[in-house]
């Protein structure tokens, strides 16, 4: 039986505990590419947030890690609100008149998250990454 991760978008990784407060140019590998494929990222969910953003919110890429990590998406601010126990977000780059643009993760390479910004208090949450391996 096929992986059901090739050749259909599903949860290619879920990461818990992810902390936003990480000092700035911190990289965290949320899923490593196996040798012999590549993965096409369709989105990223941010979810289970340990507590609102305060003052200062983190700014974030997601992308190739080891290098600009920005091939997906480049910074993005992650604001959360007092509701923080039952938000989630969706990032992922926005089609608009020309079709988004990304590059594919090849074999051995992770796909990351880098802080730009940390968040102005301890704040985690958890990361999904979803796409597809070919």
């Amino acid at each position: 039986m096929a992986d059901a991760k090739e050749k259909t978008i599903a949860l290619i990784s879920s990461t818990a505990a992810v902390n936003l407060a990480a000092s700035a140019t911190t990289e965290k590998a949320l899923y490593t590419v196996p040798t012999g494929s590549t993965l096409v990222v369709t989105n990223v969910v941010m979810r289970l947030f340990s507590a609102d953003e305060h003052g200062t919110p983190p700014i974030v890429t997601f992308g190739i890690g080891g290098g600009a990590c920005d091939e997906y998406l480049g910074d993005q601010t992650i604001n959360v609100t007092a509701n923080y126990a039952n938000e989630y977000l969706m990032l992922r780059p926005i089609q608009a008149a020309t079709p988004a643009t990304g590059d594919i993760v090849p074999a051995a390479s992770a796909f990351s998250m880098e802080i730009t910004q940390a968040n102005g208090a301890a704040l985690t949450c958890t990361i999904d990454v979803f796409g597809y391996l070919y």
